[in-house]
């Protein structure tokens, strides 16, 4: 991926009454938990890298290749991924105790079946516009803006009942 720059564009920010998201959704944690327990079993090291983002975090990964160094990494601002929802999280291969992302894209595609098979309901890998491989998410039938408003409305445990 190339790197953008957009020097005019100015870091997002965040309303100071947001709503605090303070761990993973339950439900996203199990299906991690049993991802991580079959690739072991079929021979892969892995471990959560990612998952519940403030929106600050967020925010900040969104800026990287815009405003800031490095490559483009998402397309998503505060409240528009599911990581600052406790919905997602990024399961990267490990080797010798370091995080490995340059792996073969077999490895990607057999973490991703797995993945779906433990439970999440999508993968990174199958998106179009951005490949995501190491990003896995359940969001049942909401879109993000319905999850982000039905937040600001009442509370994280209102958008985890629908999921």
């Amino acid at each position: 991926m190339g790197s953008i720059r957009m020097s005019l564009e100015k870091e997002p920010t965040i309303k100071t009454d947001a709503p605090k998201v303070t761990s993973l959704n339950p439900k996203v944690l199990e299906a991690a938990q049993r991802t991580i327990a079959e690739a072991k079993a079929r021979g892969f090291d892995i471990g959560i890298h990612s998952g519940l983002r403030t929106a600050e975090e967020q925010n900040k990964l969104y800026a990287q290749g815009r405003t800031g160094p490095g490559e483009i990494v998402t397309n998503a601002k505060a409240y528009e991924s599911w990581h600052c929802l406790g919905m997602a999280v990024d399961l990267v291969f490990k080797r010798d105790g370091l995080w490995k992302w340059d792996m073969a894209i077999l490895s990607w595609l057999q973490l991703g079946g797995i993945g779906k098979l433990c439970g999440f309901t999508e993968w990174g890998g199958d998106w179009v516009k951005i490949k995501d491989f190491p990003h896995f998410q359940m969001r049942g039938k909401l879109t993000i803006k319905e999850a982000k408003a039905l937040l600001f409305e009442k509370n994280i445990e209102a958008v985890w009942d629908l999921i």
